[in-house]
């Protein structure tokens, strides 16, 4: 009988032992199923309809889960509704029981609330007190230096480019000079041309290539009607930097002929060649002005040389035709091939983008596509 009983106490006491972690592993699965956690998954296979209303079930429930507010926001604004998306992160930092973790992950999505919204001013206003609280965080500054870019502030833009060269020990001169570039194009836009003239002349002290600085520094003078101050400052551009003397070109012809000395043109197409004697724009340029000279053969010499190292260029093929034209040496293929040329010179691209292929006839500063600053120095030939 003893026996008995000491088997049906053993039997009792393994029956609630097993029924137990029944019990404990349903309560814990149960946990585990909770509308936020649900939430989690569905914005991991990008059904965000879904997840945003587990958020809510989530943020009604546990109004302490800072992280459920964030991300609910965040939805709000990837679905267009950036305002909406900044109340509620808004409303957080207001709150007493977050920590400064959380405070600056607030701050951070109400940047992007901000700048979705089309507020820039409140966005940089976030990202400035990030910054103040944390001054040497490197990716902050990064996100204020893209919308001081974004709001076209280049003196601000150019501050904390510097400043981020210095944490991570690098120089882009180049980038900085195109900065105080801007910077001087926003100052002829509001009419104050010396104080433009000043802005390209450091973004030439930054570096002595930055081409655009020489262009729009001469364009400048030549608003004031100051054409000899003009002239000096492009020419002095194509004897420091003759491979890319040829987007000087026809400024200087204007220049030139205002000021009664077209004839010099000609001296300083020679001048590029001899000191780039591959350089097809300076001889072209060169054979175009023979051309209206009435100077044919030197012309057509011109364009073989051209030709020699670059066959596939249809500009100095164009006008070779029209040159053979000019000399009576004409036939209905010929006139087939002006035809022809005459299409498809026009949808020839001069520069294109390095970073994201967009084309451009005129070499860019900074991409409009992609944002990439300097990478329109490649010439397709």
């Amino acid at each position: 009988m003893v026996i008995y009983l000491i088997i049906i106490v053993l039997f009792i006491i393994i029956f609630t032992g097993i029924l137990t972690a029944i019990l404990k592993r349903k309560k814990q699965k149960s946990r585990g199923e909770t509308p936020y956690i649900n939430a989690l998954d569905m914005l991991l296979e990008g059904k965000k309809d879904e997840a945003l209303e587990y958020l809510k079930k989530t943020v009604k429930k546990d109004t302490e889960n800072i992280m459920a507010y964030i991300r609910l926001g965040d939805i709000f604004r990837e679905k267009g509704s950036p305002i909406r998306a900044a109340k509620i992160h808004r409303n957080l930092l207001v709150r007493g029981d977050i920590t400064e973790d959380e405070s600056n992950t607030i701050l951070h999505h109400l940047v992007f609330d901000y700048r979705a919204s089309g507020m820039l001013n409140k966005a940089i206003e976030m990202a400035e007190r990030l910054i103040q609280k944390n001054k040497k965080n490197v990716d902050n500054q990064k996100l204020l230096l893209s919308l001081y870019e974004e709001k076209g502030d280049w003196d601000k833009a150019f501050f904390y480019r510097q400043s981020i060269n210095k944490w991570l020990k690098k120089r882009d001169q180049d980038i900085l000079a195109l900065y105080k570039v801007k910077s001087g194009l926003s100052f002829v836009e509001r009419g104050l041309e010396h104080e433009a003239r000043l802005r390209f002349r450091e973004a030439l002290k930054l570096t002595k290539t930055c081409i655009p600085a020489y262009l729009y520094w001469g364009d400048s003078y030549r608003r004031e009607g100051r054409n000899e101050d003009a002239y000096r400052v492009w020419h002095e551009f194509t004897v420091k930097n003759p491979e890319w003397a040829h987007l000087a070109f026809k400024r200087l012809r204007d220049v030139l002929f205002d000021l009664g000395r077209y004839s010099e043109i000609e001296e300083i197409y020679k001048e590029v060649i001899s000191k780039n004697p591959k350089d097809p724009a300076s001889y072209l340029s060169l054979a175009e002005l023979y051309k209206k000279q009435g100077k044919l053969d030197q012309a057509i010499e011109l364009c073989k040389k051209v030709l020699d190292n670059n066959p596939d260029s249809l500009q100095c093929r164009y006008l070779m035709v029209q040159l053979l034209q000019q000399k009576g040496e004409e036939s209905p293929a010929l006139q087939e091939a002006i035809q022809i040329l005459d299409k498809q010179i026009k949808k020839e691209t001069a520069f294109h983008c390095t970073q994201c292929g967009f084309e451009s006839i005129e070499p860019l500063w900074r991409c409009p596509k992609c944002g990439a600053w300097n990478t329109f120095l490649t010439q397709q030939k």
